[in-house]
């Protein structure tokens, strides 16, 4: 799936580009976007937290560029799954990255 990205002013930082860890929160976006309602779905007792994230800086996102977030189910284990992220555009692609999401049973 590929989500596009609105930036907003507070991303940039005094290098005037987005801040290295703005792209953590461009990685949850997408994800919510991308699997919200299935998150909905799944119960009221099971929740999915973030066990490990990383991310690839490749180039500089600058004001002006238009930002999509590829991502995908990378590998799905028994209690956990990955998914990666490709921050692209037509152009360039800013970043690579990798979140690995537990569930956990919030009654336990």
């Amino acid at each position: 799936m590929i989500v596009e990205i609105q930036k907003r002013f507070s991303d940039f930082d005094m290098y005037t580009h987005v801040n290295s860890a703005v792209y953590f929160t461009y990685f949850e976006y997408a994800r919510v976007v991308a699997l919200g309602q299935f998150f909905q779905k799944v119960s009221d007792t099971i929740w999915f937290v973030v066990a490990k994230q990383s991310c690839e800086y490749l180039e500089p996102i600058l004001f002006n560029d238009i930002v999509f977030v590829e991502l995908k189910i990378e590998k799905i284990g028994k209690s956990s799954f990955d998914i990666s992220y490709i921050v692209k555009n037509d152009n360039k692609t800013f970043a690579k990255g990798l979140t690995t999401l537990v569930a956990i049973d919030k009654n336990t």
